[in-house]
């Protein structure tokens, strides 16, 4: 015959175990709300173009049309090949903004001074075709010159934390359930 004791010694990995369940749906609450709107923005302001296939020699280009020139133009492009490449930032005065040559992948941001349409093209400098993913804009956390804003992402970060610490904890839970089950 069991105590009360025993008996609350036996329920208390499964409390641990529905707690650390509360706090993963939280984290998954709290990473969904964060979540959400950082997509719709970069779907508002960004142009993306998925695997676009280059051709050796070729160049293909890209638009986005600056309405606020506070916010730093940035540009990632990731192919799947190491190819040599070369990106080239044109305002909309046909000047040239910025070019860069890079292998594989590209992350930068830079400043525009005026709002217009800009024209990204990206040239594949190299002997071999290629396929390329390119997003163009205005990218939430970034700045010029790499920088991350992480204040833009601390919801994401925070809900990430919560998931993890509702693993953990249950999997004290389960750990408790099993100790307990043993002194029985």
């Amino acid at each position: 015959m069991q105590t009360s004791t025993q008996r609350q010694e036996l329920k208390r990995g499964y409390y641990v175990v529905l707690a650390g369940a509360v706090l993963f749906v939280i984290g998954i609450v709290l990473t969904a709300v964060w979540t959400l709107p950082i997509a719709q923005q970069v779907q508002k302001d960004t142009t993306l173009v998925q695997q676009i296939s280059l051709k050796a020699g070729k160049s293909i280009s890209a638009e986005f049309n600056v309405t606020d020139s506070e916010r730093a133009l940035s540009v990632v492009i990731s192919a799947k090949s190491f190819t040599p490449m070369t990106a080239t930032l044109i305002g909309h005065g046909g000047e040239k903004v910025v070019s860069k040559e890079f292998n594989e992948t590209l992350a930068d941001s830079v400043t525009v001074s005026k709002v217009g349409t800009y024209r990204l093209m990206l040239t594949n400098d190299g002997q071999t075709d290629t396929t390329a993913d390119i997003v163009f804009g205005h990218i939430p956390g970034l700045s010029t010159g790499k920088n991350v804003n992480l204040d833009a992402f601390k919801g994401i970060i925070a809900g990430a934390g919560t998931i993890i610490a509702g693993i953990m904890v249950m999997i004290g839970g389960a750990i408790l359930m099993v100790i307990d089950r043993r002194k029985k």
